[in-house]
């Protein structure tokens, strides 16, 4: 790894501390910079699988939005390498494990979710659209991982083709609110709670480089239908009702549709995605969170207008095989 651009940045007295990395192919290290208090993480982000330039372009979006995203200091965009502010050690997580409020935070989250849906209009054309083929691409993972992992094989083509045409009528009928600016990840452990900092720039966001421009539900299932934790049923209810307020009881009707079909989408792809981690990144410790994931679809399956996705899943995929894949 090239560190030139410490010097670059005038720091020349320093310790590098690697940090815990998350699911992607960024490196971390934390910088201890002798006889300065500023805190800065150096962060390695290979071109070849992140999307360095999406990063910098969203960045900037949000910057504008007055919403806290880690400041950039200095990059090298050709060698994948940022200089950037460290948030700290209070993710989300973290904090909820201190004791903190779930209220307190939850809430504050979503207030962060509206605020980015009513300031989205201004860069409807800066981003790529999340549109459906997008959406199938992704819950297609779950049959590229975690079909072959549960029937050790593959699905082939007719319960392939099967698949994506319920999904190509479920996303055509029912993908109906205010196109908005969408992270993809919302979760807690993309999120800091920055005690010192007031209103909605206490609540901190990070791994957005892939945000989109997509369906409004979208990231409030992420965060209410959180892979990694279960969320209180209380919380899930005021932050859900909290987000639809504002809309008349038609618009209810279309938001709960969307939400409900996307949250399947996004339980699914993930179910994928965590089976990926552990068979090409030999990352186990996302297995565990499985069986949470089916609990979460088996949740959003009770509408009439997924029966055939419900009955598709029932004959592939019963009880039994809602399950941590066996190592």
């Amino acid at each position: 790894m090239n560190f030139s651009i410490l010097k670059k940045s005038g720091i020349y007295d320093y310790k590098l501390k690697p940090i815990k990395s998350d699911a992607s192919f960024r490196e971390y290290f934390r910088i201890d910079i002798k006889r300065k208090k500023e805190k800065l993480l150096l962060v390695n982000s290979p071109n070849k699988t992140e999307n360095n330039k999406g990063y910098l372009k969203v960045t900037n979006i949000l910057e504008k939005m007055n919403l806290s995203v880690p400041k950039i200091i200095n990059y090298d965009l050709n060698k994948g390498i940022f200089l950037i502010e460290d948030f700290g050690l209070n993710t989300y997580k973290k904090s909820l494990e201190q004791g903190e409020s779930e209220y307190k935070l939850y809430n504050l989250a979503t207030d962060v979710l509206i605020h980015i849906n009513k300031n989205s209009k201004k860069i409807k054309k800066k981003l790529p659209k999340y549109n459906n083929k997008k959406l199938i691409d992704e819950v297609l993972l779950f049959l590229k991982w975690y079909w072959p992992f549960i029937y050790k094989k593959n699905p082939g083509k007719k319960i392939t083709q099967e698949f994506i045409n319920i999904w190509k009528k479920l996303l055509s009928k029912n993908l109906n609110t205010e196109q908005v600016i969408v992270h993809r990840d919302f979760h807690i452990d993309n999120l800091f709670f920055l005690k010192k900092r007031k209103g909605l720039k206490s609540c901190g966001l990070i791994d957005f480089q892939d945000a989109v421009l997509g369906p409004s539900s979208y990231d409030l299932l992420s965060l209410l239908e959180d892979a990694r934790r279960d969320v209180d049923d209380k919380i899930i209810y005021k932050m859900y009702n909290k987000f639809v307020k504002e809309l008349s009881q038609k618009q209810k009707k279309i938001f709960k549709k969307e939400y409900e079909t996307l949250a399947i989408n996004r339980h699914l792809k993930v179910i994928g995605i965590f089976t990926r981690l552990f068979l090409r990144d030999k990352k186990e410790i996302y297995l565990k969170h499985i069986p949470r994931v089916w609990k979460l679809i088996e949740l959003n399956l009770n509408s009439s207008f997924l029966n055939e996705l419900n009955e598709w899943i029932n004959k592939f995929f019963p009880k039994k095989y809602r399950i941590k894949p066996k190592l």
